[in-house]
């Protein structure tokens, strides 16, 4: 009952930003503006109609997808590591997606989101191969290489923004946040891929649940741990490689949200997966809209506004749950 109640709020508060995004912005839209423009094809035609159609609808689905994906990613991760601190960056994909996107910004290259889909792939390859000894894929191992991985990968990515200083800011900016997407074909490819691996993720949750309890005991209980592993790390490394192809970093969604959730629904991630997914679209779709209108015309990289919401709701929960 009180899952069924949360599932209610999340979905008429998912429904309220997303209004609320719709009309916020430079351009001020009304409501009965909005609705004239959903309900009348003409419409579309008209400044407002383009700029709701062309510009805040497709950023508000980006937001949703990134921000749930990021979510799912951390509570995935922190099963997994049995550390409620680890967040979707640790395994360092986001730090090779980052230096992908930085060779591609620096060296003018066509797609910076092809080149940051590399880096990621590649990321993933290289520390799950360092990872694994005697064919088991070795968590605590996984964990340290991923850090010192992201942690090397983002000093080259430094080093590059000062040696090619021409293209720093439009680097650091792009590492900050940024939701204003323009290709919608992979927009969609990347919702396509999202949704297929959540559902897999949904379905082996159970697995996964009983392994985040105790390895052993999962071995007896009939779970294939090393598939387990295997499958969530993989899992993750790609939501987590195209959310920051997609959107560049943006912190604290994967770290925070889980946490809230888990206050409300507890840890079983059957529910866990799907009840971050929407609290993560919403925290991150307020984020975003608080980015685009506090300072119009000018624009805040979102990742900063998930940093000042995200540090203090998390240091409030850890105090609230002691």
């Amino acid at each position: 009952m009180k899952r069924n109640i949360f599932i209610i709020i999340l979905l008429i508060l998912l429904f309220v930003v997303i209004v609320i995004s719709l009309i916020s912005g430079s351009v001020k839209t009304s409501l009965n503006e909005l609705f004239s423009i959903f309900f009348n094809i003409k419409k579309e035609e008209t400044d407002s109609g383009l700029i709701i159609f062309k510009i805040r609808l497709p950023r508000i689905f980006l937001a949703i997808l990134i921000g749930g994906t990021l979510a799912v990613t951390g509570a995935m991760l922190q099963a997994i590591f049995k550390n409620p601190l680890v967040d979707p960056f640790i395994t360092g994909v986001s730090s090779g997606a980052a230096f992908g996107a930085t060779i591609a910004i620096i060296f003018k290259f066509y797609s910076i989101t092809l080149f940051a889909i590399f880096g990621a792939v590649f990321t993933i390859l290289f520390v799950y191969r360092l990872s694994v000894k005697n064919n088991n894929l070795n968590l605590y191992n996984l964990l340290l290489i991923g850090v010192m991985t992201g942690s090397f990968l983002s000093s080259l990515i430094m080093f590059l923004s000062a040696f090619f200083n021409r293209d720093m800011v439009k680097v650091i900016f792009w590492l900050m946040g940024d939701l204003s997407i323009t290709d919608i074909f992979l927009l969609k490819i990347s919702y396509i891929i999202s949704l297929i691996i959540i559902i897999f993720c949904i379905y082996f949750s159970n697995d996964l649940n009983i392994l985040s309890l105790d390895e052993d005991e999962a071995k007896v209980s009939g779970v294939k741990t090393e598939f387990i592993k295997t499958f969530y790390f993989i899992s993750s490394g790609i939501l987590t490689g195209l959310s920051v192809s997609l959107s560049g970093v943006i912190g604290f969604v994967g770290l925070v949200v889980p946490h809230i959730v888990r206050f409300f629904i507890g840890p079983d991630l059957r529910m866990l997966i799907p009840f971050s997914f929407l609290t993560g679209s919403i925290f991150l779709l307020i984020c975003d809209t608080i980015a685009r209108v506090a300072f119009a015309p000018a624009e805040i990289p979102v990742g900063i506004i998930t940093g000042l919401f995200g540090a203090p709701v998390f240091v409030a929960l850890l105090i609230t749950r002691k």
